[in-house]
């Protein structure tokens, strides 16, 4: 099979790459000059791209049309004009090939909820020393509620098991892992909100999951509930959770991810995290010192998978996609 490279990468993982597909023949964009990008294209069995924007082309675009196997490195794909990319792409994502991070960065997030630990540096800065008064929880005494059961939500559990709390998932079709006390469906997703203490959002943003935790949903959960963001922000009425915040002191909220971000980030800060009951990351909470290396072997490992004829992960339904 003819594997294109899109990313830049060849200088750190081209030993790895070469071990793993001895039987391929390897191109590396970075290294060809326009017309053999265009006969490499042209002839790729499987393309590997960061993310199609950025390492292809516009003009490439429409040859990614040919390949039996479109993999990104990246896990969600909701930031593609699924309009501008050929009807019949066969494009796959990067399902837990950054879950690692993230999950351990949402029990963190836990954690310092739990424990107050915004409210508490607060007080301290202010010359203020409270032992008591925190409304602190354990773990161990709380249901939490994974939304989304692919690779990320799968490694929140592994993550969270450990500290004993009562582990629940759903997803559009029922989750199944032994380290679930419960599960359900999307449809259950009203009664499953009410009996959850912690909501951690794990779910990818499509038609259907945007604008899912509504104010009608924010209403069914517990007033000292929280919830942790770990996938994207539209998924979150964002000024119903604004007035749950407000509202309810002992609400939390963990935000790795923004409704505006990067550039578009207000200059002033996010109007969420005026409220003392909110703590926020800068959309990283994947990053490690091997991060990257772990999420690009992931997507490898799902292309040999895909030669070798095995199951494979991540197939993306652009139909969900669509505006």
């Amino acid at each position: 099979m003819n594997i294109v490279i899109a990313p830049p990468i060849k200088e750190t993982y081209e030993k790895d790459i070469l071990s793993l597909f001895p039987d391929a023949s390897i191109s590396w964009l970075e290294e060809l000059d326009e017309k053999g990008r265009k006969e490499a294209l042209e002839k790729a069995d499987i393309v590997l791209s960061r993310n199609i924007v950025g390492d292809i082309r516009k003009d490439e675009i429409p040859l990614l049309s040919r390949p039996s196997m479109v993999q990104t490195t990246r896990t969600g794909v909701d930031h593609l004009d699924f309009k501008k990319l050929p009807e019949n792409i066969h494009l796959y994502c990067n399902s837990g090939g950054w879950a690692r991070g993230i999950a351990e960065s949402a029990c963190g997030m836990i954690i310092a909820l739990n424990r107050c630990l915004r409210e508490q540096l607060h007080d301290l800065q202010q010359g203020e020393f409270h032992i008591l008064g925190y409304h602190q929880k354990l773990l161990s005494e709380q249901t939490v509620l994974i939304a989304g059961f692919g690779g990320i939500g799968q490694a929140v559990a592994e993550v969270l098991f450990p500290f004993h709390c009562r582990l629940a998932a759903i997803s559009r079709r029922r989750p199944k892992s032994p380290l679930l006390d419960k599960a359900y469906t999307m449809e259950e997703l009203e009664e499953a909100v009410k009996e959850a203490d912690v909501l951690v959002l794990a779910l990818p943003l499509t038609k259907e999951t945007e604008g899912i935790i509504s104010r009608h949903i924010l209403s069914l959960m517990k007033d000292d509930a929280m919830i942790v963001d770990v996938a994207r922000a539209h998924l979150i009425e964002r000024e119903a959770l604004l007035e749950k915040v407000k509202t309810c002191p002992h609400f939390h909220v963990a935000m790795d991810v923004w409704w505006e971000e990067n550039e578009a980030y207000p200059r002033d800060g996010d109007p969420l995290l005026a409220f003392p009951n909110v703590i926020g990351s800068a959309h990283n909470a994947e990053m490690s010192r091997t991060a990257h290396r772990e999420a690009l072997m992931n997507a490898l490992e799902n292309i040999r998978a895909f030669m070798d004829g095995k199951p494979v992960k991540g197939k993306v339904n652009r139909e969900e996609y669509r505006r």
